[in-house]
């Protein structure tokens, strides 16, 4: 201890003591008080209680001596306070830190209950399918696609694909998108397709279908055959003479609006009658001007208009068993239905009238006949398909 400190007087030394000092000399002054009637219990049991009345003397010998030693360190420098001070602030400032640290890690344990987890599903069930997305369509794999064509004869893959407008960089997911299009942009670019089917096979396979149309005859002009098809389309690439079927339908006309109707009636003549027929001329009348004349493999002729031949054609089957074989006859459809001999009949008659009478007997009776005889043939015999008669042919370029 200093010499200034003992040299200061008691009572100023008692001004100069903290709260804290205070209170703790009060507590000394207590408790040796209470020490010296517990020492006067013990010597009345020296001879019970002389072990723990030691024990006891012991420690508070130990406690005088730790809070002298306590009470002369704040006598020594009254500095010393503001550091404690501090020391406690300091200390319990980390206290207040640890709360809040426990605080908040209790706070995270905190439980959650379900219908927050079900609300939070959508959410994140969308995000995560957003992030599969853009990492496919950031991969190779988003533009991989296989196409693979069937049933075209007449046109070829390449230019299907080319007219398609499918380009290589093409996600696949457009290209499924955008199927529409590329059917439509197929199909016009050749007048051979009749229909399209794209089919998606996952994960990068396109099936495309193609129905194209049949050849119903060949347009004879300029000493070149051009096909038509079943819709009376003309196809502007000519036909080799030689690549031709040996049974075909000779068109001798080059009128288009006629050709596409003629096309539209003999699509319901059925087949039998259809693959006798060999050249069609157009020979109009006065009174008929879409009047034509149809030279059958069997060597007759048949007059009809072209607006008339679903409707009229078909008894042919009936009146062909009439007829004489092997003597060329024609079978006259234009007004009613009647046949002659071909050349027998007089073409410088008198008169109309003459001409009408002539055809009412044979035109009532042959016609009954030939109604009955079709109706018997297409019971017993169905109309085969319209396809059947149609051969695929192989096309050259001029």
């Amino acid at each position: 201890m200093s010499k200034k400190n003992h040299d200061v007087p008691k009572e100023e030394v008692s001004e100069h003591l903290s709260e804290w000092q205070k209170r703790n000399k009060e507590y000394l002054e207590k408790k040796a008080q209470e020490e010296a009637s517990k020492q006067k219990e013990l010597e009345a049991k020296e001879a019970e209680d002389s072990i723990e009345g030691g024990e006891i003397a012991e420690e508070t010998e130990e406690d005088d001596s730790s809070y002298e030693e306590e009470e002369t360190e704040y006598l020594e420098d009254d500095s010393s306070e503001p550091e404690l001070e501090t020391e406690l602030s300091e200390k319990e400032r980390k206290k207040l830190e640890k709360l809040q640290k426990k605080a908040e890690k209790e706070a995270a344990k905190v439980h959650i209950s379900r219908i927050h987890i079900y609300r939070a599903l959508p959410v994140l069930l969308g995000s995560g399918l957003i992030f599969l997305l853009s990492v496919y369509f950031l991969t190779p794999l988003a533009t991989m696609k296989t196409i693979k064509f069937s049933g075209n004869q007449m046109v070829s893959q390449e230019d299907l694909l080319k007219s398609s407008k499918i380009d290589e960089k093409d996600y696949t997911l457009t290209t499924f998108i955008n199927g529409g299009n590329h059917i439509r942009n197929m199909k016009a670019s050749s007048p051979w397709i009749n229909n399209l089917e794209m089919a998606y096979q996952f994960p990068i396979t396109f099936q495309v279908k193609v129905n194209e149309y049949g050849v119903l005859a060949y347009l004879h002009e300029g000493g070149q055959y051009y096909p038509i098809l079943t819709n009376g389309e003309i196809i502007s690439d000519p036909t080799a003479a030689d690549s031709l079927p040996e049974t075909h339908i000779s068109i001798e006309f080059s009128d288009k609006k006629l050709i596409k109707e003629f096309a539209l009636q003999i699509e319901k003549v059925p087949a039998s009658v259809k693959k006798n027929i060999k050249t069609v001329q157009l020979t109009p009348s006065k009174v008929t001007p879409d009047l034509v004349t149809l030279t059958m493999h069997d060597g007759n002729k048949i007059l009809v208009p072209i607006s008339h031949i679903a409707k009229k054609l078909p008894y042919y089957k009936g009146i062909q068993s009439q007829l004489e074989e092997g003597v060329p006859s024609v079978v006259d459809m234009e007004a009613g239905i009647f046949s002659y001999v071909e050349g027998a009949q007089n073409e410088s008659s008198s008169s109309d009238e003459e001409k009408q009478k002539t055809e009412e007997k044979p035109t009532g009776q042959q016609t009954e006949q030939a109604a009955e005889q079709v109706t018997e043939s297409q019971e017993e015999e169905p109309a085969e398909p319209q396809n059947s008669t149609e051969n695929p042919v192989n096309t050259e370029n001029r």
